[in-house]
């Protein structure tokens, strides 16, 4: 199934002793997420996995929305 969302970094866990970024994590907004904790998430020809709960942001239908944040499977 095909959501349209917006996504945008959450942050990342740097290890510089050995020189790259590991456990970078975005977080989906969209009006309405069909998902839960460990959905599968395809984007950018990767495969994520939904972290805890998505969280729903109350407020008058046309302005409420859902965030959940995603994480690298693998």
């Amino acid at each position: 199934m095909a959501v349209a969302c917006r996504i945008q970094p959450a942050g990342a866990v740097e290890h510089p002793e050995a020189g790259y970024v590991e456990d970078v994590r975005y977080q989906l907004i969209a009006p309405a997420l069909p998902a839960g904790p460990w959905s599968r998430v395809e984007w950018r020809g990767e495969v994520w996995a939904v972290e805890g709960e998505p969280q729903r942001w109350p407020g008058p239908r046309r302005l409420a929305y859902d965030v959940a944040t995603i994480k690298r499977r693998g």
